[in-house]
């Protein structure tokens, strides 16, 4: 695994990362933000959105989907070209629990394989960086993306030529998990938008 060590939020460029499906099993509960009347609809520019202690814009295109398990909050970002699937990105935020950084970090990256037989961490890019003055940890990788019915259980889907954007936020409240899953072509024109995203994270 490639990692670098950026400090400075001028620095924010192309790095990326991403979320957990394995969280803590003892605590589950969900802290939801302020801000719950987002509704299910594209968001509009300047609109943000908000969990544990931590804010931050919503990309303008990118729509709010239906409530999920576990989750703060999805975003929905429409198929590019060449794609027949929607990416989307997952918020989670667990009040005193959520899991060790690494251990997130290794259990996202294992969450793809590769096609010519290597390890995805082998492949996968780490960065760790400044971000309003809360620790951020990214991970970017690529490859066959290994579909699960949920946190733990057994692949019941493989999805060739994916790719995760995903960060772990570390607010005065706990972790925040940001995670953008879906095919590359997709992903790579989402990828400015995600990191404008982070960049515009605040603590609150």
């Amino acid at each position: 695994m490639k990692t670098v060590k950026i400090f400075g939020l001028s620095m924010v460029l192309t790095i990326a990362a991403m979320l957990i499906w394995g969280c803590s099993s003892q605590k589950k509960e969900q802290a939801k933000g302020d801000n719950k009347e987002i509704s299910q609809a594209t968001a509009a520019s300047g609109q943000t959105d908000n969990v544990g202690g931590v804010r931050w814009n919503i990309p303008s295109g990118w729509s709010v989907g239906p409530e999920r398990q576990m989750r703060h909050r999805t975003y929905i970002i429409k198929a590019s070209a060449g794609d027949s699937e929607d990416a989307e990105c997952a918020i989670f935020y667990f009040t005193g629990a959520g899991g060790a950084k690494m251990d997130n970090l290794n259990r996202w990256i294992g969450q793809f394989e590769q096609a010519d037989g290597r390890k995805s961490a082998d492949v996968a890019k780490m960065s760790e960086l400044m971000v309003n003055n809360m620790a951020t940890t990214t991970v970017d990788v690529s490859g066959i993306y290994k579909v699960s019915a949920g946190p733990m259980m057994e692949v019941k889907e493989k999805k060739p030529n994916y790719r995760m954007l995903a960060s772990i936020i570390e607010g005065a409240q706990g972790l925040v998990f940001l995670k953008l899953v879906g095919p590359v072509n997709t992903i790579a024109a989402s990828e400015q938008a995600y990191m404008a995203m982070l960049s515009s994270v605040k603590g609150e």
